[in-house]
Parts: C-alpha cells; structure tokens; sequence
C-alpha cells in the first residue's frame, strides 16, 4: 500500500492546493497528476481516496500510474470531492484550424 501523507504541514496543503488551481483550467493538466495531488490535499491513501469517490482501489492505482484509461463517470466521481467536473478546455492553438476545419 502506498505511504499516506497526513503529516504534511498546513502550508504544504496550501502550496499543493495553489498549485492544482493553478493547473485545472489549462488544457496541459496532466490528470494522473492532478488526481494525486487532489488525493495528497485530502491527506488519503490511494485505497481510502478509492473508497471516499466510490470506485476500486486498482482504478485509482492504474490512473494514477497513467496506466488506466478512466471513464468520464469514474472521472467524475474522483473529481467530486474538490467539486470539480470534467470538461473540454480549448487548447492554446486549435487543431481544428490547423487541419483547416473552422
């Protein structure tokens, strides 16, 4: 099982939640990344974050990992906690002009 990081200080919550923020809206937000920054914020083992949003420990691993490919629900079940959604964010040059689609 995976060490779980309840002794971070108050400031270093704060840090990691400024930095996740920070990264939501931008269209580069890595999710395994922002998962386990969410997961660290709530000071919760990937088992425990797993039960707290209602799906399987191994989803959680694998996602986190970049090995799974989740579902938009289990997505959403993750990101619920944080009241955060999933959405589509425009990316910083459209690819849909460079293949000359408008």
């Amino acid at each position: 099982m995976q060490r779980v990081h309840r002794k971070l200080s108050r400031d270093d919550v704060e840090v990691l939640r400024r930095q996740l923020a920070e990264s939501v809206p931008q269209s580069r937000a890595d999710v395994p990344q922002l998962l386990r920054t969410m997961r660290l914020i709530a000071r919760k083992s990937q088992a425990e974050y797993a039960q707290l949003c209602g799906v399987a420990h191994r989803v959680l691993a694998n996602i986190e990992s970049g090995k799974g490919s989740p579902t938009v629900e289990t997505l959403e079940k993750l990101l619920k906690p944080f009241g955060y959604r999933v959405g589509v964010v425009a990316p910083a040059v459209s690819p849909a002009r460079d293949l000359g689609v408008s």
